[in-house]
């Protein structure tokens, strides 16, 4: 299926995230795709959650176009290292997922090298500057418009709900004696301690 892009609203996220890259073209794609198959299920922002499977920056389009957010915590990091990406109704518990197997066969060091050589404070000529610059029009242009079949695969999952937050409370480290959030302090020699303090940071 081939959603139509609208190129205001992928220019809007590009100057969200800051940086004109093939990740976030990428990211637009899934969370489109995702918020389509959810339709209803995400009328209610207080009950969509998100999550990814790495810190990449296909993430800022969950932020910008779903609302999701780490500081409303309504975001979370699976942790799996894949580039997934799921959305989810905290009441039905209805789940979308999408696995971007684009990236499989993608040649990420050769964009690297090319990056780089383009940067090079030295050997960075303004022909290789240009070079980047087309590379990466031509592969954000892709990857709009790409068939979403070529870019990932959609899927209905079964998932737990998120855990309910506490109430934010805060308690004094006992050795570095800065607040943190009380649960999330550890317990050492029967004391509570924050986990800078535990990984020696403060020392």
């Amino acid at each position: 299926m081939m959603e139509t892009i609208d190129r205001a609203d992928f220019d809007a996220l590009v100057a969200f995230h800051g940086c004109y890259c093939l990740d976030i073209a990428l990211g637009y794609r899934v969370v489109k795709a995702l918020s389509r198959e959810m339709g209803d299920e995400l009328c209610n922002p207080k009950h969509v959650v998100a999550y990814a499977g790495a810190p990449t920056c296909a993430i800022d389009a969950l932020q910008q176009l779903a609302g999701c957010t780490l500081g409303k915590r309504n975001l979370y990091y699976t942790n799996s290292g894949k580039s997934s990406f799921v959305l989810q109704n905290t009441v039905s518990g209805k789940a979308a997922r999408a696995y971007c197997h684009y990236w499989d066969d993608f040649d990420h060091e050769a964009l690297r090298r090319q990056r780089q050589e383009a940067n090079d404070p030295v050997t960075g000529t303004l022909e290789k500057k240009q070079a980047l610059r087309d590379a990466l029009t031509l592969g954000v242009n892709t990857i709009l418009s790409l068939p979403e079949d070529e870019l990932f695969k959609l899927s209905w999952v079964d998932m737990p709900l998120p855990p309910k937050f506490s109430k934010y409370r805060s308690a004094a480290c006992a050795l570095c004696g800065e607040y943190a959030k009380h649960d999330l302090l550890l317990e050492q020699s029967g004391k509570k301690i924050c986990a800078e303090c535990a990984a020696g940071l403060n020392a």
